[in-house]
């Protein structure tokens, strides 16, 4: 099952009990303006009844998701850059990624169409903008004070256009009904012009020849009075133009790769019956007694546990000492291949901690790049692999920006985004730039994007990073 519908599931579930409620007191509340009505002589509209009914239903249920039913992890404080939901959505490009402001948009689709419903005053555009925007931001308020959520300002932008996109498409229906076309296609240009909008985004996307980066910059640091100090050489020159790709897993595909993997670990797999969940792009198997594999799509990365070897082993603060031609050869026999251009470094013998790692080595059109990490046991057991180490053949060439350039940008705090937040909640007074290298990502499509890794350290260093700096990236290829 994916991931995503998993949490739809535990949101709604949890929902029901609030919402029954809200029902309850929604058939009162209708039951007491029926007999109102009667007494009066008048008959309430069918349409508005059931507005009064389901409006307080879904009041509650929206109180359990957005207030009372939060998962694990839930991000809380507060975010305040207008659109980052949608730049982050942009950059990884996930199913995930989108539904995070589009189901924002959707979770206030109802109010929008059910408060004109139920009440003349709403029928009005401005009494709807301010209702739905006033009970967002009650919202964001609340989940920020009761730390039970994050008070989000893309939040409070999505959720305004959701209501307003409902009472849009509400207005557009009843204008259709009594057949007054000009005033109903009035009502169609907001929810036109807003898939509109989508339609082209994602248009965009698939025109372009190269996918995102997850963490490219979205909105500058506030780098303003910060000193910068170049500590290494620079070139003018641009740097390598190659763009690299290895074709990304499907789910099929993917499904494929993990049933003769896992058999050649001697591992049975029916994939059927093993629990198997599906994430954006990212896959997990496993039967919780003999094995368990994460498979990322994008960068046909995997991480394997072999369950078979005793958790008293696995989890011990020793493990077992290994050769690299022994290492080979066990990885050999459960179907992985090293390359020989592959260093091999003994990172912990105590733990039983090796890699085999290579930095942006091309031989022939083939770029190998990453790390493949390896846990041994005592007694020479590997009980885990780790295989970040790709190999990609060059796709084709792309503008690429000089080293010179790239620390333009990271000066003027254009760097990767996720380092933004640390870097202005404690901008340093002196930062200096002691390494510039070049590397590769793995974009949202596949291809393995050159960036620049920049090593900085500051008077923070010895405080918060055990005295070693901090490393960000600046996305190499330009628009030329």
């Amino acid at each position: 099952m994916h991931d995503f519908i998993r949490t739809i599931f535990y949101f709604f579930q949890r929902a029901i009990p609030l919402a029954l409620l809200g029902l309850a007191v929604g058939g009162a509340v209708l039951a007491l303006l029926k007999g109102n009505r009667s007494r009066a002589g008048k008959r309430l509209a069918g349409g508005r009844a059931a507005a009064i009914v389901l409006l307080p239903c879904y009041l509650c249920g929206l109180a359990a998701v957005t207030l009372m039913n939060r998962m694990d992890g839930t991000r809380t404080g507060f975010q305040l850059y207008p659109l980052l939901a949608f730049w982050e959505a942009w950059n990884e490009f996930a199913l995930q990624a989108w539904l995070n402001p589009l189901l924002n948009i959707a979770m206030f689709l109802p109010l929008g169409a059910l408060l004109p419903l139920a009440a003349g005053p709403f029928r009005r555009w401005y009494g709807t903008l301010a209702a739905g925007a006033g009970l967002s931001l009650g919202i964001e308020l609340l989940q920020y004070i009761l730390g039970r959520g994050q008070a989000d300002v893309d939040d409070l932008l999505c959720n305004t256009l959701g209501a307003m996109l409902g009472y849009c498409l509400c207005l557009c229906i009843l204008q259709l009904k009594g057949k007054r076309w000009r005033l109903a296609g009035a009502c169609a240009v907001l929810p036109v012009l807003s898939a509109a909008a989508l339609a082209g985004v994602f248009l965009a996307y698939r025109l372009q020849p190269y996918g995102n980066l997850a963490d490219a910059p979205i909105y500058p640091a506030h780098t303003e009075g910060v000193e910068w100090v170049q500590a290494c050489s620079l070139s003018d020159a641009p740097g390598p133009s190659g763009v690299y790709w290895a074709e990304p897993y499907t789910k099929e595909s993917c499904d494929d790769f993990a049933a003769v993997f896992l058999s050649r670990q001697g591992v049975e797999p029916d994939l059927d019956h093993a629990d198997v969940i599906y994430y954006d792009n990212t896959a997990f198997y496993s039967d919780h007694r003999t094995y368990s594999l994460w498979v990322s799509y994008n960068d046909r990365s995997y991480v394997y546990t072999d369950y078979r070897v005793d958790s008293g082993l696995r989890y011990s603060d020793e493990g077992g000492t290994v050769t690299e031609a022994e290492l080979r050869a066990a990885l050999a026999a459960r179907g992985i291949e090293v390359p020989d251009a592959a260093e091999f470094l003994a990172v912990d013998g105590e733990t039983g901690t090796y890699l085999f790692t290579a930095a942006c080595v091309v031989e022939d059109g083939v770029l190998l790049d990453g790390e493949l990490t390896c846990r041994v046991a005592e007694g020479g057991l590997l009980y885990e692999v780790d295989n970040a180490l790709s190999a990609s053949t060059l796709y084709g060439d792309a503008p690429v920006r000089s080293p010179r350039e790239a620390y333009e940008k990271l000066c003027a705090g254009w760097f990767s985004w996720r380092d933004v937040p640390a870097f202005d909640r404690l901008p340093p007074r002196r930062a200096q730039v002691t390494a510039c290298d070049l590397g590769y990502v793995t974009d949202s499509k596949g291809f393995r994007q050159p960036v620049y890794y920049f090593t900085i350290s500051d008077e923070q260093d010895a405080e918060l990073r055990d005295g070693s700096g901090w490393t960000t990236f600046v996305p190499a290829l330009t628009k030329k």
